[in-house]
């Protein structure tokens, strides 16, 4: 059984904020953000964003990611 052409499919979008408590804190976080539903990606984008105006002027290195998880799938085909 031969193998189809793979596909690439890209989903689970995931947004990621990083800082510290100071400069010379050890003390970090990380916040997450994930959508469900009908959620959309420029709702995640604009909540991303206005949690690194919030926390950027208080903590020190905050930065904001945004991320895709990628994966490949392939069918069998039936052998002629």
């Amino acid at each position: 059984m031969p193998l189809d052409q793979p596909e690439t499919t890209t989903s689970d979008t995931k947004w990621t904020i990083n800082g510290r408590l100071n400069g010379t804190s050890a003390t970090s976080f990380q916040v997450s953000i994930s959508t469900e539903g009908p959620a959309t990606e420029a709702e995640g984008d604009a909540l991303l964003q206005a949690l690194v105006d919030l926390l950027g002027p208080r903590y020190y290195g905050v930065t904001g990611t945004k991320g895709y998880t990628a994966y490949t799938t392939r069918a069998m085909t039936p052998s002629a």
